[in-house]
């Protein structure tokens, strides 16, 4: 009887197992359409160059005696100026907005001044200083020019270090709870401690 019980447990273990990591996939191949749709509009309607976008990007972030990886789907860069950072989602949006706007302080020496984070559906527009959102909708993603707008006479200012801890921590838990960073396929870049863009699979600072 004993033998019988563990056996059942195994297999719902097992089946529990499977459709979490069914779900995990399902999830991959719709952020993966959304980042398709977010490519081919930056690249069309909104006006941008490809020397203007990076693709999963990914970056070093230090906590404590730890380093770990993190990443955006996306690095948009205007007058020489890192702009807007976009994570795309296959949930809902409302529970990513903290996750991108974490990403956007802690990602460079600076924080990137505009975060997106979009599904095949909509997106959210936020201030990456105030964490608030500015618009929603493709539409109001901005357009090359009106980014441009967006950060002209704005000087971005490095974080205090006891709010960069906070928000360090915050993108990690984030990235723990997705359990699913992209790995740097499609072109993928990684940043040095410098902010610059290195090939992917390269050491950062190397």
């Amino acid at each position: 009887m004993r033998r019988v019980m563990e056996d059942e447990f195994v297999l719902r273990e097992k089946k529990i197992l499977s459709l979490l990591d069914q779900e995990l996939q399902e999830g991959e191949e719709m952020a993966s359409t959304v980042r398709h749709i977010a490519e081919r509009m930056l690249l069309g309607d909104k006006g941008y160059e490809p020397a203007d976008i990076r693709k999963n990007v990914s970056f070093d972030v230090t906590l404590g005696p730890e380093t770990v990886k993190s990443s955006v789907d996306f690095l948009v860069s205007v007058a020489g100026r890192a702009a807007m950072v976009i994570k795309c989602a296959a949930g809902s949006l409302s529970s990513r907005e903290r996750h991108v706007v974490a990403a956007a302080r802690v990602l460079g020496d600076l924080p990137v001044p505009v975060a997106v984070v979009m599904d095949p559906m909509s997106a959210v527009v936020l201030d990456a200083t105030t964490g608030k959102s500015v618009g929603e909708g493709f539409a109001a993603i901005p357009t090359k020019r009106q980014l441009i707008a967006m950060l002209s006479g704005k000087e971005s200012k490095p974080i205090a270090s006891g709010t960069l801890e906070r928000e360090k921590r915050v993108l990690l838990a984030f990235d723990v709870i997705r359990c699913c960073v992209p790995k740097g396929a499609d072109g993928g870049v990684q940043l040095d401690d410098a902010g610059e863009s290195c090939s992917k699979g390269s050491v950062p600072g190397q």
